[in-house]
């Protein structure tokens, strides 16, 4: 099948994400790499590392996002490989924050036009769930402390996340900038004109979305 020219669609999509400080994803990574013993690069001596010992080891990640979106994976860095990761976000992302999750994920809702099929009330309180505790935090009471700001480990850090680290903070500013998007949506538009395939009995949804089957245990 070969669509014409007329059956192909011009819209532009954009990609949206949520992001994280990358301080905060370094040391993240180096815990989870001390314990993932699944992982194929799992190396035991880790167990026995401090951050400090990471962030000196060729196993630190070096501005790992602007390298990937400068298409630079290896070799020096320098302003212009931070503009391209600039441009790139700013062109193509629809960005979220970690530290903004509840806003971030309104936002999403209302830019994509988001809401509930299934069953309204049911998916609030999961929704609500997850922004509040998520799926996949430390429950353990074994959360590790982010070294203070000056420290020989967060300075680090620092030095090897430099252009990451300004490129988060445009990431903010594009954050706030972008709520124009959304400007004319209500914040609740999940909930708006939304549908229950699964009450008793169902209003149905749009055509072309499938009433998801029950999980069997």
């Amino acid at each position: 099948f070969c669509p014409s020219k007329a059956q192909i669609s011009l819209g532009k999509g954009r990609i949206f994400t949520v992001f994280r400080h990358p301080i905060d994803r370094a040391i993240s990574l180096f815990y989870y790499i001390q314990v993932a013993d699944w992982e194929p690069t799992y190396s035991p001596e880790l167990v026995n590392w401090s951050l400090e010992d990471y962030a000196k080891s060729p196993l630190i990640e070096n501005n790992w996002m602007t390298r990937q979106l400068s298409n630079t994976l290896e070799g020096d860095l320098n302003d212009d490989h931070l503009k391209i990761a600039m441009e790139v976000i700013r062109r193509k992302f629809l960005v979220g924050l970690m530290t903004e999750i509840e806003r971030t994920m309104e936002r999403f809702e209302r830019y994509f036009r988001w809401t509930y099929h299934v069953n309204p009330p049911n998916q609030e309180a999961c929704r609500e769930r997850l922004l509040s505790g998520g799926s996949n935090k430390n429950a353990s009471g074994n959360k590790k402390e982010k070294p203070a700001e000056g420290s020989e480990a967060y300075q680090l850090l620092m030095w090897q996340n430099m252009y990451d680290v300004q490129l988060y903070q445009y990431i903010e500013h594009l954050f706030e900038e972008q709520e124009q998007y959304v400007a004319d949506i209500p914040p609740d538009f999940r909930n708006i004109d939304a549908t229950c395939c699964k009450c008793g009995p169902p209003t149905f949804p749009p055509e072309g979305f499938t009433c998801p089957l029950a999980i069997q245990n």
